[in-house]
């Protein structure tokens, strides 16, 4: 089945992961869930982040 088109642009960048954590999305990627390699399922999870980051309200402190 053909990839689904993105209906927003992409751009890449590249990234420096612990090796801990390359053999994490090399797990996932071997399950199929987020994607079928490392780099799609890195992507899927950076993507989430920043949607969260951006979507959940941050505590701002008055100054008195």
């Amino acid at each position: 089945m053909p990839k689904n088109e993105n209906s927003t642009s992409s751009g890449s960048i590249t990234v420096t992961l612990s090796e801990q954590s390359i053999r994490v999305l090399e797990q996932l990627a071997r399950q199929g869930i987020f994607g079928k390699n490392k780099a799609e399922v890195a992507a899927r999870f950076i993507d989430r982040a920043l949607e969260t980051y951006v979507q959940i309200p941050r505590l701002k402190i008055s100054k008195r």
